[in-house]
């Protein structure tokens, strides 16, 4: 520790009373006693023990001084020595008394820490034993809470488990109706794939059979046209002033006329369903 005195400034008038050897003993003595001292950044702070020592050392350097002045007078003064003789006697009696007030600021000092002492253990005794019931009182309530959270959780997967039986049991009586709904559709499409395959065998033939019959159709349609073509040459061979059938296509066109005519006609017959078969054979 520093062995330099700093006091702080709210003790300068009782500072200022005393000389620079006292400030340091009093600073030694704060800091160093064995009963609790202080630290120097309390020193340097404001205490209530740092201004009761400092009262009490200015009041005893003072008492000192005015022995020291009584002592001065009585030796220069005819009756000195009774006058010393009195005064020793005044400052044992005055050592004895602040023995004695010091003893009882001791015994003070001592029953105040002893009360101090006692309050703390009583404070201490009433904290622990708050501690210990607040503590048994979380322990309660934490083992309340864990029992209370294990049938909650017990109680949710019983819930879950039957629900998820129950999901799962439906669950599988909808795949059961779908698995049957499915067989029943597989055989309606079986059928159907084997009325259709009918039926195209069916088209097929009726196919095959109109062709020939419009085949057979357009044979006796074309040799009709040629038997009418001959005819209608005889009739205009044999009587020319009869003059020709405009309907009916002739073998040779003796126009260029009637060749683009009957070239128009054909080609309207390419994309006219209803124009007679006759005109494209």
């Amino acid at each position: 520790m520093s062995s330099q005195p700093n006091f702080n400034e709210h003790y300068k008038n009782l500072l200022d009373q005393l000389p620079p050897s006292m400030k340091k003993d009093v600073w030694l003595r704060l800091t160093n006693c064995k009963n609790k001292p202080l630290s120097e950044e309390q020193v340097r702070g404001i205490h209530p023990d740092i201004e009761e020592l400092l009262t009490r050392e200015v009041n005893r350097y003072f008492n000192k001084k005015n022995r020291q002045k009584i002592k001065i007078e009585a030796n220069t003064s005819s009756d000195g020595s009774s006058t010393l003789s009195r005064l020793d006697g005044f400052e044992k009696q005055l050592e004895e008394h602040e023995l004695c007030v010091q003893q009882r600021e001791n015994n003070i000092k001592k029953t105040i820490d002893a009360q101090v002492a006692e309050e703390r253990k009583r404070l201490k005794d009433e904290y622990d034993a708050l501690k210990y019931r607040l503590e048994s009182e979380y322990n309660n309530c934490m083992v309340d809470m864990k029992q209370k959270t294990y049938s909650f959780k017990h109680q949710l997967e019983s819930q879950h488990n039957s629900r998820s039986a129950e999901l799962e049991k439906q669950y599988k009586s909808h795949i059961s109706a779908l698995d049957k709904a499915n067989a029943v559709k597989d055989k309606e499409i079986g059928k159907l794939s084997s009325t259709i395959s009918q039926l195209k065998n069916e088209k097929w033939d009726i196919k095959k059979t109109a062709d020939s019959v419009c085949k057979d159709l357009e044979d006796i349609i074309f040799t009709k046209d040629l038997k009418i073509i001959a005819l209608n040459d005889r009739v205009i061979f044999s009587n020319p002033s009869a003059g020709r059938d405009g309907t009916i296509e002739p073998n040779t066109f003796i126009s260029f006329h009637d060749a683009e005519y009957w070239t128009r006609k054909w080609e309207d017959a390419k994309s006219n369903l209803n124009i007679r078969k006759k005109y494209t054979f």
